[in-house]
């Protein structure tokens, strides 16, 4: 008779235990490991690392104490495009009667692109107690800050500016020079296709016209972007200078940038703009 009081106080905690639903809670996106939680008006940055946690509560704590628990979590872009591999979280532990009320930290970290659009990213992320076999799930958003290029069914150039030094932000509103200065020129290729394994096959030709259109410099391939990568990227940024020969006539000159798609053989675009040589 003595016995019966512990054994039946152990069934009722193991019954109540078992009809307990597993729950995920205090989920939270930051800079830092453990650091403080995103507040409002932060955001992250392309190429930037997102550290993210979450809690378990409700788990199962076997006869000797074991936890096994096993989560997942995933991180997808506005459009929900995963941006890396899904990351397996496996808590395999023993708690002793003192941790009754300790809740595991499944923790990840999530590497933004160096190339990601802006917008609302969400990270989903799930937890299964392998003792009881339930399962449990939830979702989180962050944003994320940068520049953004309008994507484009066929091959485009986009933004095609120029620039005085390589630090200035905006284009030129008049672009002139003086014969023997630098000019800086920046733009974008998106609606290229990409292959196997997210691979793409961008190039550029740099030609720079006279006036009466005669070539005053041509080079095929200026550029070459081949690459693969989890995340399909999205755009290509195109960056160059050229010295303006001090001995360069005044008046209107031509950039031609011809853009080639080496995926989809036979995709190529021409993005032309002005500038002016003056003293």
């Amino acid at each position: 008779m003595r016995f019966a009081v512990p054994i039946a106080a152990f069934a009722l905690a193991s019954l109540l235990q078992a009809q307990t639903p597993l729950k995920a809670v205090l989920p939270r996106v930051s800079q830092s490991e453990d650091g403080p939680t995103l507040q409002g008006g932060d955001a992250f940055l392309s190429g930037e690392q997102v550290f993210f946690s979450f809690q378990a509560e409700n788990y199962k704590t076997g006869t000797t104490g074991k936890v096994q628990l096993t989560g997942h979590v995933e991180a997808f872009d506005p459009k929900g495009t995963p941006i890396s591999p899904s990351d397996e979280i496996v808590i395999g532990t023993t708690v002793s009667q003192e941790d009754k009320d300790w809740k595991p930290k499944l923790r990840s970290q999530v590497q933004l692109p160096s190339i990601a659009p802006p917008g609302n990213y969400k990270i989903k992320f799930d937890v299964e107690d392998l003792q009881t076999k339930q399962k449990t799930a939830g979702e989180i958003t962050f944003p994320v800050h940068g520049r953004a290029v309008e994507s484009s069914p066929e091959l485009t150039v986009r933004g095609l500016g120029f620039y005085r030094t390589q630090e200035e932000e905006n284009p030129l509103r008049v672009a002139a020079y003086r014969p023997g200065d630098v000019m800086w020129v920046r733009f974008d290729i998106t609606g290229f296709k990409h292959g196997e394994q997210n691979s793409i096959d961008v190039s550029y030709d740099v030609s720079v016209l006279k006036g009466d259109g005669t070539a005053l410099f041509s080079q095929e391939a200026a550029a070459v972007e081949k690459s693969q990568a989890f995340y399909p990227q999205p755009w290509v940024p195109g960056e160059f200078n050229l010295n303006l020969q001090s001995t360069m006539s005044l008046g209107p000159y031509t950039l031609v940038i011809t853009a080639h798609d080496g995926i989809a053989a036979g995709q190529t675009v021409t993005a032309k703009a002005g500038f002016r040589i003056e003293q």
